[in-house]
């Protein structure tokens, strides 16, 4: 059972969530104005105005005119800070860019770009998810700049973004204001590459050649030196007669060294680790472009090679779900 603390927070949290979805809805491109910019005093804004009241409590007490002109002065400089750190983000136009994949492990980068009109100059605009890294951006020589946030990608699969929360305190730190916006952004997330071995029977696949599997009968290998044992039928007479010693006779038979990754190669493991050792043959076959299929339970993807193959089999990897088909 949840303490009421903890039950009151949760409570607040999913009202502001639903509150947000209604007065700021999800759009690919938003711009800033006064029904969606929030602004309230940082803590320096709120000591600040602590000290403009004591001083303007000392003029009273003392009689003092320079007092009061100085405590009349701070209040106006912190009331005017509301105003301009206001108009620090209003009519920005904040609009969702596309977003490369990522492995799981690394932090989805999510591109966004910020438009200014054209007779105002921004600076300090502060971008971010949730306890993430804050991404700068100053709009004053360019009207639309490109920015890249963060969010740290921990699970697989196609992530949606959270509400992005666009800010600033400039130009004094006595004011924050910002808004919270949702992009409807979504980053691919690949399984995360685990280094393993495949069965035998396929590991040829890993040159990119054909190979050469045991003793076989088809095509002639090579000479090797004789050794006790060995057939006479074997024997290289004409090399023998040539002064070369007693040689052998090698045969081989070949194999296509294509290879189907096979969901059932890793069996006894977790399937998030499948998956992720899956991933990594993907990658090492595609570099030596090697000629690959892909077969999981409820997905199969034919034999082929290059980059969009290469792609395609990693989304099927990043979207499968237990029971086949994406999540």
């Amino acid at each position: 059972m949840k303490s009421p603390p903890k039950a009151i927070s949760s409570h607040f949290s999913r009202w502001h969530q639903e509150w947000l979805a209604r007065h700021i809805p999800a759009l690919a491109e938003v711009s800033l104005h006064r029904r969606n910019i929030f602004i309230l005093p940082t803590s320096s804004g709120l000591l600040f105005l602590g000290a403009t009241s004591l001083i303007f409590v000392t003029a009273i007490n003392y009689v003092l005119s320079l007092a009061f002109g100085l405590a009349f002065l701070m209040l106006s400089v912190f009331l005017l800070g509301i105003l301009h750190t206001f108009r620090n983000l209003q009519h920005i136009r904040i609009k969702a860019l596309p977003s490369e994949p990522v492995f799981c492990g690394e932090d989805a980068i999510f591109n966004v770009q910020l438009q200014r009109p054209s007779e105002r100059e921004y600076e300090v605009i502060e971008l971010n998810f949730p306890r993430e890294l804050k991404t700068r951006v100053d709009l004053i020589e360019d009207s639309a700049v490109r920015r890249s946030v963060l969010l740290s990608a921990q699970k697989r699969g196609l992530i949606r973004a959270p509400r992005l929360r666009i800010g600033t305190r400039f130009p004094l730190g006595l004011w924050n204001a910002w808004s919270n916006v949702d992009l409807n952004m979504t980053c691919l997330v690949y399984p995360q590459p685990i280094a393993g071995t495949l069965p035998a029977s396929v590991s040829a696949a890993q040159s990119g050649t054909q190979k050469a599997q045991g003793q076989g009968m088809e095509d002639f290998f090579g000479l090797r030196d004789y050794q006790p044992g060995d057939s006479l039928r074997q024997v290289a007479w004409k090399a023998l007669a040539r002064g070369q010693g007693m040689k052998v006779k090698q045969f081989a038979d070949y194999v296509d060294d294509r290879c189907i990754l096979d969901w059932e190669f890793f069996k006894g493991i977790e399937a998030e680790e499948r998956l992720s050792r899956l991933c990594y043959w993907v990658l090492k076959l595609s570099r030596s472009n090697t000629p690959f299929g892909l077969r999981l339970p409820g997905v199969e993807l034919p034999m082929a090679s290059g980059d969009a193959h290469r792609r395609s089999a990693l989304e099927a990897l990043a979207l499968w779900a237990p029971g086949g088909g994406a999540r």
